[in-house]
C-alpha cells in the first residue's frame, strides 16, 4: 500500500511540474543570476537549487540559528534596509493574530527585511536582543536596535514600519 502512495505522490508531483504524469518531474532549473547558488538538494529526484544569502522584500525569513540572523541582519544593514524581527512562540494565540498581517506587510514593503523567530527554536536569538514576552517585534537599523514594540497591535506596527523605513 504504502509503495502504491509513493507512486502515487511521484506522479502527482510530476503532473504539477510537467502538466504531464507518464515523463516524471521536470528537470532542475538553474538558479536565478541574481543570487548565487550556494547547495543542491534533491526532492523526488530533482536537483533544487538553493539561493545564497538574500534580504529580497516580499517575503518572511525564518532563519534557524543566531549566525543566521546576525548574517541577515549586517547584509541588511549593508543595504540600508529597516529588518523587523517578529519573536513569537507557536503556542502564542497573539503571535497567531498578528502572524497574517507580518507575511502581508512583507508583501507589500518590499524594500524592508521582515524575519519570524520562534523563540523556543532559536532561544540564542531571543537572549541576545532581550525578548521576555511574545509577540515583541524588534526594529534595525545599520545593525543596530532602533524600536521595539512588545504585543499584538497592528496599527502601532504599520507605525513604526512606516517611521523608520
Amino acid at each position: 500500500m504504502r509503495s502504491y502512495l509513493l507512486v502515487a505522490a511521484v506522479m502527482l508531483y510530476g503532473t504539477f511540474m510537467t502538466g504531464d504524469a507518464v515523463q516524471g518531474p521536470a528537470p532542475a532549473t538553474k538558479a536565478p543570476s541574481s543570487c548565487a547558488a550556494v547547495d543542491d538538494t534533491t526532492l523526488f529526484g530533482v536537483v533544487q537549487r538553493v539561493p545564497a544569502l538574500s534580504v529580497r522584500g516580499g517575503q518572511v525569513h525564518e532563519p534557524e540559528s543566531l549566525a543566521d540572523v546576525d548574517a541577515l541582519v549586517l547584509k541588511a544593514g549593508s543595504e540600508g534596509k529597516l529588518v523587523v524581527i517578529d519573536f513569537s512562540a507557536t503556542w502564542c494565540g497573539p503571535c497567531k493574530m498578528i502572524a497574517p498581517l507580518f507575511q502581508q506587510l512583507s508583501e507589500a514593503i518590499p524594500g524592508v527585511v521582515f524575519i519570524k523567530i520562534d523563540v523556543d527554536e532559536n532561544p540564542d536569538t531571543a537572549a541576545k536582543y532581550n525578548v521576555s514576552a511574545m509577540p515583541t517585534f524588534v526594529f534595525l537599523k545599520s545593525g543596530e536596535v532602533i524600536d521595539r514594540l512588545m504585543g499584538a497591535n497592528p496599527a502601532r506596527l504599520q507605525e513604526l514600519i512606516d517611521e523608520h523605513q
